[in-house]
């Protein structure tokens, strides 16, 4: 009798050639996992979970995780690329506030953990980066603007003008 292959991915881009288990997987790749014992119980609590979140920064976030205010939040957006520009840098200037209260409250511990500091003092410099590519990319899009607004669509609507009223009158 054949023995059935696990199939996974690996690192090497190989598919595992370990032996599968029952439910197709070896024990390396989620073959011992059987999942919850009671799916309906405990589906909510696995759905959006944030056991592991710390500071937000690599968070995803799904449309059938938001609450109900979060999705009216979402359609109440501009995509507007100027006022999504100016919401983002908004935002992000939040972001480092709340991170630098964050190592302030922690210098402020008996013992301040260096770890937890450096951490977040990375999460601050990433969000800084960020704000840097915004304003780079805001530039190029006021440039794109300008570029669009030259004149020449405003000469054009008014050589329209002109020939349909030659032709009216």
């Amino acid at each position: 009798m054949e023995q059935k292959q696990c199939g996974a991915k690996t690192k090497s881009s190989e598919a595992c050639k370990k032996t599968a288990l029952k439910n197709g997987r070896c024990r390396l790749h989620g073959g011992k996992s059987t999942g919850p014992k009671d799916r309906a119980k405990h589906s909510e609590r696995l759905k959006g979970n944030k056991n592991a979140l710390r500071h937000g920064l690599y968070e995803t976030i799904w449309m059938d995780t938001l609450t109900e205010e979060e999705q009216e939040l979402y359609h109440q957006v501009s995509i507007d690329p100027n006022v999504q520009v100016d919401s983002e840098y908004r935002l992000s200037e939040l972001r480092k506030r709340r991170m630098l209260l964050r190592i302030q409250q922690e210098e402020q511990k008996d013992k301040p953990d260096p770890a937890e500091i450096r951490a977040i003092e990375d999460a601050i410099t990433k969000v800084q980066m960020n704000v840097a590519a915004l304003i780079r990319e805001n530039g190029k899009l006021r440039d794109m603007q300008k570029q669009k607004s030259d004149g020449s669509l405003d000469q054009l609507v008014e050589i329209l003008q002109q020939a349909r009223s030659k032709f009216q009158g």
